[in-house]
């Protein structure tokens, strides 16, 4: 990233309704390294009827207003938390604050990296944005045998460059 482009975290819906024994690792450090970026974006999944979870996959969590949708974590006082209805957070609202922001490079993290971060990342790719994904603050509540593959086709589709540690060598404040 550049010096001058800020630096923006997407933390994808760590939410009450994903979090389990598989997922819970991610939450107090996602808390804590919102407050290392410039931006941070919060995305939350909700299930409304009818959707194609509920009428193809025949999964009915995640209800509107439901408390399975409300965060899992406190977000600071002025994040940006964008709520929709489908497995990518690529929503035009995102997308209008990170060109308001100057944006074209972004840290994602957050549960399910097997769904909503693996769509999310590709769509972001796809529009030109880069995606830093951050492993180790990514899981899946179906556990490693979901999020493992995940990590895997990921670098594949974007480079494996792009997949990245949340304290490595190769971030410095959230920079790589």
């Amino acid at each position: 990233m550049s010096e001058e482009s800020p630096q923006v975290l997407i933390i994808v819906d760590a939410q009450e309704g994903f979090v389990t024994p598989h997922s819970q690792h991610v939450i107090t450090p996602l808390e804590n390294l919102q407050y290392e970026f410039d931006h941070v974006v919060f995305t939350k999944f909700y299930n409304p009827e009818p959707s194609p979870f509920r009428k193809i996959l025949g999964y009915d969590q995640m209800a509107p207003k439901s408390p399975e949708t409300e965060l899992a974590l406190q977000p600071r006082e002025e994040a940006v938390i964008i709520s929709r209805p489908l497995y990518s957070c690529v929503t035009e609202p995102l997308l209008v604050r990170l060109k308001t922001w100057g944006v074209r490079e972004v840290f994602i993290a957050g549960i399910a990296t097997e769904a909503c971060v693996l769509k999310s990342v590709l769509d972001l790719f796809e529009l030109n944005i880069r995606p830093w994904v951050l492993e180790d603050l990514c899981a899946s509540d179906k556990g490693a045998e979901f999020h493992d593959p995940a990590i895997k086709v990921m670098g594949k589709l974007i480079g494996p460059q792009h997949i990245i540690q949340s304290a490595g060598p190769e971030v410095t404040i959230g920079r790589p």
